[in-house]
């Protein structure tokens, strides 16, 4: 998985949801709006991300993912579905509430946890909670049904047995 911080998943899973349903570029007004930042920001994170050969950015047009942006969009959305599954299934907590009652410069979002774990941590967590792809998945547009090809090539080089 190409290492990306929590800030950085949450715009390339954003910028997947709002460009994957249509051939578009998302707007970073939109950006600023869903992820509740300043215009700045985003356009700042946006030059990060092309810099990074993430996304593709151009001024007045909008930005759209590169395959490598978008293999790790959907990897960091998995990994927060398999951290929230277990979080709310497992553990019984309401990750909605305690996401919402975090200062945001004290603690991140519980599912942050499922970035922080090491490919056989979060394919063997998977599998105690049942693969959040089971129609649970809080993903946006239930769209990350079918998990992207480095998470089932990670899956199947990880020995799963327990």
């Amino acid at each position: 998985m190409t290492d990306v911080s929590e800030s950085v998943g949450r715009y390339l899973s954003t910028i997947h949801v709002l460009t994957a349903e249509a051939d578009r570029r998302a707007r970073p007004g939109e950006l600023a709006d869903l992820l509740d930042v300043s215009g700045a920001s985003v356009t700042q994170m946006l030059a990060t991300l092309d810099d990074r050969g993430l996304a593709v950015y151009e001024k007045y047009e909008g930005v759209t993912l590169t395959d490598e942006g978008e293999d790790a969009a959907r990897e960091f959305a998995w990994r927060r579905c398999v951290a929230e599954n277990f979080l709310e299934d497992d553990l019984g907590l309401d990750v909605a509430a305690l996401a919402d009652a975090d200062d945001p410069d004290d603690a991140e979002d519980p599912r942050a946890i499922g970035r922080v774990l090491s490919d056989e941590a979060v394919h063997r967590l998977k599998v105690l909670v049942n693969h959040p792809c089971d129609g649970k998945c809080n993903a946006p547009n239930d769209e990350y049904r079918a998990c992207s090809d480095d998470v089932r090539e990670t899956a199947e080089s990880v020995d799963l047995e327990r």
